[in-house]
C-alpha cells in the first residue's frame, strides 16, 4: 500500500499522518480509519452534502480561509498540509457543547432524523467564516448543495436569518472575522493554532511519479473520477494536480502569443468567478457562478476538469469557448521543461469525449485575452437551458462575448452545447454579426438584428434527441437562448420590450 509518507493533516486538533493511500476518498479517511462518525456517507457522488466537512488552507497571499467540501469526492491527499475539521472538532471550544450555528438549528427545529444535519452545519459554519456582508440570500447559496427529505426548508432558514441577525457585526478582514469566530465558539481554537504555526505544511506535491512506468490517472478537483470510482483500490496513486502550487494560479502573463490572464487547470470554480482578475477581464462573469453546480462542488470541481471531462454541455467550457480562451498543454510538474503546446479551446475536442492529449499530458492553464479597455469593456453573457433552473445538467448552452468599436459589433464569438458531439462555436452566426451596427439608442434596429442571429443559430446547429430534449427542441433552444444574449446585455435599451412585446 502506498500510504502518504509523512504527508500531514491537522485533523480538528491535532497532526495526523494517514495509514491510506493519497489517493483514497476524504471520507474513508474520516470515518473508517479516525472513526469520525458525525461526517455522514450518503450518496458518494457529493450531490447530498451529508459528507461536508471544513477545509483551511493558506493561500498564495498569505490568507488563511475555511471552505465547507464534500468529502466523498475529495482525494484524500488533497489535503496534505491542510486543517480538516469535522462536525466533532468544531464543539471542541464550546462549552455546553454546541456551538451557535448548532443552538440555531436547536432552537428553530432545524433537525428532524439528523442524517443531513452535520453537512448544514458545516456549510453554514463556512458561510460565517467568509470575508462577506450576511445576508439569507449568501445563507441560501451557502447550502445549495445540501438535501433534507424531512424537515421541510422554512426551518433551516429560519435558522439562517438568526445567524444573520447574531453575526451582522462580523469583521470582513479574513483573519480578524476568524478571530471574532472562535471567541464567539463558532469556530474551534485549533484554528488559531493553524494560522499560528504554518511550518508543519509540506511543499513537496502528493503525486505519483512524474514518469510512471503506466499512464497515470490525473485528479483535479475528483468530481467525475471518484464518482465514476467510489472505491478506488487501496494502492491507488494518482496524480494529483492541485498539489502543483502553480496549477492553481491566477496570473497575467505575456509572451508571443500575447497578453492573457493565465488559470491554472487546478483552479476551483469559486476561485476562478471570484479572482478580481478574471473579472476585470470579463465584466460581469461572477453573476454566472450559481449556474454551475452547488457551492461544495464549486469548492473543489476545476477548471481544466471541466474542460477535460469533454462534456458537450460544459458550463465553463461554454463560456471559455465564448472568450476565445486558449489552453497550455503539457506534462504536469515536469522537471524536462518539455515545451508547452497551445491551442484554441475549440480544436481541443476531436470528437464526442475525445480530447487532444497525449500519454501523461494534462491542461497545464487557460489563457484568456486580456486587452480589455474601461472604456470599451468586453461585453458576456451565458445562458443555459436545463429541467431545474439550478443544480442540473444543461440540455442546450450558448455564450457570447464582442466589443463595441466606432458603434459596431467587432470580435464577436459564440459558442453553443448540446448541439453537437462537441461543444462548438457557431462561427457562421458570429459572422452574421461581425460589423453590425449596435446602435445603443435604437432599440427596434437592436431587436430585429437580434431575430436575424437567432435564426442563424437555429440553422446552424444540428443536434440530436436524447433525454434531455429532441433534437427540434435543442434548435429552438438555441435561437430563443440568443435572443436571451440580446435581452441580457441591452436590457436598458428597451430591446425585451421589442422582442417579446
Amino acid at each position: 500500500m502506498h500510504n502518504m509518507t509523512n504527508q500531514k493533516i491537522m485533523v480538528n486538533s491535532q497532526w495526523r499522518v494517514p495509514a491510506l493511500s493519497f489517493g483514497s476518498p476524504l471520507l474513508d479517511f474520516i470515518r473508517n480509519e479516525l472513526g469520525l462518525t458525525g461526517t455522514k456517507e450518503g450518496c458518494r457522488e457529493g450531490d447530498c452534502g451529508a459528507c461536508a466537512v471544513l477545509m483551511g488552507e493558506k493561500l498564495s497571499d498569505g490568507t488563511i480561509r475555511y471552505r465547507a467540501i464534500p468529502s466523498c469526492i475529495s482525494a484524500l491527499g488533497d489535503f496534505e498540509g491542510k486543517h480538516l475539521i469535522t462536525i466533532e472538532g468544531l464543539t471542541a471550544n464550546s462549552k455546553e457543547g454546541l456551538t451557535p450555528v448548532m443552538r440555531a438549528f436547536l432552537d428553530e427545529n432545524a433537525s428532524q432524523c439528523g442524517f443531513c444535519t452535520p453537512g448544514f452545519i458545516i456549510a453554514l459554519t463556512a458561510w460565517l467564516a467568509e470575508p462577506r456582508t450576511l445576508d439569507i440570500a449568501g445563507a441560501i447559496t451557502a447550502v445549495d448543495g445540501n438535501l433534507c427529505r424531512c424537515t421541510g426548508y422554512g426551518s433551516i432558514r429560519r435558522a439562517a436569518e438568526k445567524l444573520c441577525r447574531d453575526f451582522a457585526d462580523l469583521p470582513l478582514d479574513p483573519k480578524k472575522r476568524l478571530a471574532v469566530l472562535v471567541e464567539r465558539e463558532v469556530l474551534p481554537k485549533s484554528v488559531l493554532a493553524f494560522m499560528d504555526d504554518p511550518g508543519k505544511r509540506q511543499n513537496s506535491p502528493v503525486s505519483a511519479s512524474a514518469k510512471p512506468a503506466e499512464p497515470a490517472v490525473l485528479i483535479a478537483g475528483g468530481t467525475d473520477y471518484y464518482v465514476r470510482n467510489p472505491y478506488p483500490a487501496q494502492q491507488f496513486s494518482p496524480v494529483l494536480l492541485r498539489t502543483i502550487g502553480h496549477l492553481s494560479e491566477i496570473s497575467e502573463v505575456q509572451d508571443q502569443f500575447g497578453h492573457h490572464v493565465s488559470i491554472g487547470s487546478a483552479v476551483t470554480i469559486h476561485d476562478f468567478f471570484t479572482s478580481k482578475l478574471v473579472q476585470l477581464t470579463v465584466p460581469g462573469i461572477e453573476t454566472y457562478e450559481t449556474q454551475f453546480a452547488s457551492t461544495l462542488i464549486r469548492n473543489i470541481a476545476t477548471i481544466g476538469g471541466n474542460i477535460a471531462n469533454a462534456s458537450p454541455v460544459g458550463d465553463i467550457t461554454a463560456m471559455l469557448m465564448g472568450l476565445g480562451a486558449l489552453l497550455c498543454i503539457g506534462i504536469p510538474d515536469d522537471t524536462s521543461k518539455q515545451e508547452t503546446r497551445i491551442m484554441p479551446i475549440e480544436k481541443f475536442f476531436l470528437g464526442y469525449k475525445k480530447i487532444d492529449l497525449k500519454p501523461q499530458e494534462a491542461i497545464l492553464a487557460v489563457r484568456l485575452p486580456l486587452d480589455n479597455k474601461p472604456a470599451n469593456p468586453l461585453m458576456f453573457s451565458f445562458e443555459k437551458i436545463a429541467k431545474r433552473k439550478k443544480l442540473d445538467i444543461a440540455a442546450v448552452n450558448t455564450a457570447i462575448s464582442f466589443k463595441r468599436e466606432n458603434g459596431r459589433f467587432t470580435s464577436v464569438r459564440i459558442s453553443a452545447g448540446g448541439v453537437a458531439p462537441t461543444p462548438i462555436l457557431l462561427e457562421k452566426t458570429a459572422q452574421l454579426l461581425e460589423g453590425k451596427l449596435c446602435n445603443r439608442g435604437d432599440a427596434k434596429g437592436l431587436a430585429e438584428l437580434a431575430l436575424q442571429v437567432s435564426a442563424a443559430a437555429e440553422s446552424e446547429v444540428k443536434p440530436i434527441s436524447d433525454v434531455r430534449g429532441s433534437a427540434d427542441y435543442r434548435k429552438r433552444m438555441t435561437g430563443r437562448l440568443v435572443l436571451a444574449h440580446f435581452a441580457r446585455l441591452f436590457a436598458k435599451d428597451g430591446i425585451t420590450e421589442e422582442l417579446f412585446p
